[in-house]
């Protein structure tokens, strides 16, 4: 049987919930790891800090979603309903499917459209550059021990996974996808619950996630809650037309039908993803390190190549061993002068033989882009200062301040260094290197003359409690106080002679509702945000004995 839809008032305090938590991300940096492409339903990429770690961060792993309605209830009491060509149809609570062997590995998901931006001439569609991909290490149960439990009928060919997500109004365009049984099997996939060590976060498909490691996201269902077994595929919209390539190649303005002409999206094509330096950043002068990713759903990566001529000569980069269904880490130096701009490009070859091209082959939906990966940078001595004084700065002046504390003032070098080195009255403990740099950073970007920005506006509610709404505002206090002390307390407690406080402390202090769970949801500067580590019912428990009276 479905699972009965949730209640639209519920859907609506869901979805204040998750835009919360996902507020929009205007600009990629060392505290912000997504960039947002749309808000509702929320599409945000990996910024190239996300993709530089071989294991993607979870506030980094990009969010792809299409529809607007998220389920409220995402416990252990979560149902999926196994049905269709089965000798026992079953519906398991999740609590029940933990009972099978759990297995656990490290896999790319990717979307079929990441690299849509980069397609000339341009095509429809959420314009993903190169961030909609992940590493990850996926935690759950093999779907095909499940099915031995239930046995399939001999002529089941077809799985259909649905999930919860839906459409707002009623219409055929629920998101299910129809998957050959056979690839099923054949890539070992799993009905996940975890997701990097951590409950499987709402925003990446919890409770539970089909994940198929090789094959495009399309078919990595999210929230799943019905797998149908079947002889044909089903025939809704997103099974029946969508995520298609044509059969044969179609020029830009002729016509195809993705049903009659076209072939389902299935194994990630190979590829490489530059993560350092960024595109068009300055470095310094001398032995520059070219570093990045590459994968393939065909299997390992045997060998990566770089070039700095376009292509007319190609040099090994150094290669790691392969791993699970994960990417490989390359590298390569260069030695970088002065003055000078170079472009690098990095080309990936998989078992089975397959090569990247030099050039992106068009489509017309813009999927599976996996040309050759391109970097442009400059050897800038002063460029790749100030980027570096930028960064010290993001890590260790924005955790207590915002930007505005800086760009009011317009002040010379020696005062910005005084500024700097005052901090130290305020507990900020920096090397006179990082100092200097942090200083010359300011002086050079808000130079003495320049003209203060005065267009900001801002707007204060009488009770700020107002700007958070479709939260819970009270809980346990004894349970929050454990939670504290395990999530919390590293940073924000009293602290010994041997250890430095990072955060302030937090307990009996006057705290409002709107900072307190932007902060604790989205993070802040250096603290992590735990929107996909703490339940909203743990925030309150932490929320309310932060709020009870310090003992004297």
């Amino acid at each position: 049987m479905k699972q009965p839809p949730i209640a639209r008032s519920d859907r609506v305090v869901t979805f204040l919930l998750f835009a919360l938590a996902w507020s929009p991300v205007v600009k990629a940096g060392p505290e912000n790891l997504l960039i947002e492409r749309n808000a509702r339903p929320l599409l945000a990429e990996g910024s190239m800090e996300a993709l530089g770690p071989w294991e993607t961060p979870l506030e980094g792993f990009f969010v792809r979603s299409h529809h607007n309605v998220l389920p409220a209830l995402v416990d252990d009491s979560w149902a999926v309903s196994f049905e269709g060509l089965l000798k026992r149809p079953k519906k398991f609570q999740i609590r029940d499917l933990k009972k099978f062997k759990q297995v656990s590995f490290h896999a790319v998901l990717e979307c079929s459209g990441n690299g849509r931006a980069l397609f000339t001439p341009q095509v429809g569609g959420i314009q993903w550059k190169r961030g909609a991909v992940g590493n990850a290490e996926w935690a759950g149960v093999k779907l095909a021990d499940v099915i031995k439990d239930l046995g399939v009928n001999p002529d089941a060919a077809f799985v259909t996974a649905e999930g919860f997500d839906e459409p707002v109004m009623q219409s055929d365009a629920k998101f299910v996808r129809s998957i050959p049984l056979k690839l099923l099997l054949e890539t070992e996939s799993i009905l996940a619950f975890a997701m990097n060590r951590q409950p499987l976060p709402v925003a990446h498909g919890g409770p539970v996630r089909l994940v198929m490691p090789g094959i495009y996201g399309q078919n990595w269902v999210k929230w799943v809650n019905r797998l149908s077994f079947s002889k044909e595929p089903d025939h809704r919209m997103y099974a029946k037309k969508a995520y298609r390539m044509p059969e044969k190649p179609v020029q830009p303005g002729e016509a195809w039908d993705p049903v009659k002409n076209g072939k389902p999206v299935e194994y990630i094509k190979v590829q490489t993803i530059f993560t350092s330096p960024a595109n068009g950043q300055a470095v310094a002068p001398g032995q520059v390190t070219l570093r990045g990713k590459a994968f393939s759903g065909a299997g390992p990566i045997t060998k990566v190549e770089v070039s700095t001529d376009n292509g007319k000569s190609w040099k090994d980069a150094k290669l790691g061993a392969p791993r699970d269904y994960a990417w490989q880490e390359f590298e390569a130096s260069l030695e970088v002068k002065e003055g000078r701009s170079y472009e690098a490009l990095a080309r990936a070859t998989d078992a089975k033989g397959n090569v990247q091209p030099m050039t992106q082959e068009w489509n017309p939906k813009g999927y599976l882009y996996n040309a050759v990966d391109r970097i442009s940078f400059k050897g800038d001595s002063k460029g790749a200062l100030l980027a570096e004084g930028e960064s010290l700065a993001s890590e260790h002046c924005l955790t207590c301040h915002s930007l505005g504390i800086a760009t009011g003032q317009r002040l010379e070098l020696k005062e910005w260094k005084k500024t700097v080195r005052k901090m130290s009255d305020y507990g900020l403990v920096l090397s006179d290197d990082v100092a200097d740099k942090i200083a010359g950073y300011f002086a050079s970007k808000y130079p003495p003359g320049t003209l203060v920005d005065d267009s900001d506006r801002v707007e204060i509610s009488a009770n700020p409690s107002t700007l958070v709404k479709g939260v819970q505002k009270s809980g346990d206090a004894r349970r929050g106080k454990m939670l504290f002390a395990q999530h919390c307390a590293a940073c924000h407690q009293n602290a010994s002679k041997d250890v430095r406080r990072v955060g302030p402390l937090l307990h009996g202090r006057m705290i409002t509702d709107a900072v307190f769970w932007s902060t604790v949801m989205n993070g802040k500067r250096t603290m992590p945000p735990f929107k996909d580590v703490l339940s909203s019912v743990q925030m309150a428990d932490i929320r309310t004995w932060l709020q009870k009276p310090s003992a004297k």
